[in-house]
């Protein structure tokens, strides 16, 4: 595609769920989706390389995912936003059900993982979103449809797979590296 200016947008919040704010403002100051995406993965890609091994199985609190965990549910869940946005930019209007982060990671086999192969399944995924999203015209982009009871387009869904991203991968900083000489 020759012309890429209906990447530049930010999204709309009148046709996203309330909790996706908190995503959409970890972008602020971005306004092209696919640069963002592309930027993204080079920075997350290099966070995950600086993770200590040692702390791959690290858990804050015994209530909470491992950072191996954390990692996974990243992965997953832009798994689940791309088929979301998939669906919204096909004009699929069939409501998509919610998902239970908590079975997901409950279910998930981290024990068997290492950082490393983590780190090629979110690129993996992340190019495989990029592809998807580098084909949408805006109107596909603009697209409404319905998951988890509330309006959302493909637009939303990419700004909020980088800001879930973001978010996950502050917890990694402020709670799972405390007790490491890593500095970022």
């Amino acid at each position: 595609m020759s012309n890429q200016n209906h990447f530049i947008g930010r999204p709309n919040t009148e046709f996203a769920p309330a909790y996706a704010k908190y995503y959409f403002d970890r972008t602020i100051g971005q306004d092209n989706l696919m640069l963002t995406m592309e930027r993204d993965l080079e920075q997350t890609v290099s966070f995950i390389e600086s993770l200590p091994e040692n702390k791959a199985d690290f858990q804050y609190a015994d209530d909470k995912w491992t950072l191996k965990g954390v990692l996974l549910h990243i992965i997953e869940t832009e798994r689940i936003f791309q088929y979301r946005a998939l669906r919204f930019s096909r004009k699929d209007h069939t409501p998509i059900e919610g998902f239970d982060e908590g079975w997901y990671a409950q279910h998930n086999n981290t024990d068997q993982r290492t950082l490393n192969d983590l780190k090629e399944e979110f690129y993996d995924v992340r190019k495989a979103g990029i592809s998807l999203f580098r084909g949408m015209t805006a109107a596909m982009l603009d697209e409404v449809g319905t998951a988890n009871n509330s309006p959302n387009t493909a637009r939303n869904l990419g700004w909020m797979i980088i800001g879930h991203g973001i978010h996950h991968c502050n917890i990694i900083k402020e709670r799972y590296l405390v007790d490491t000489d890593e500095i970022f």
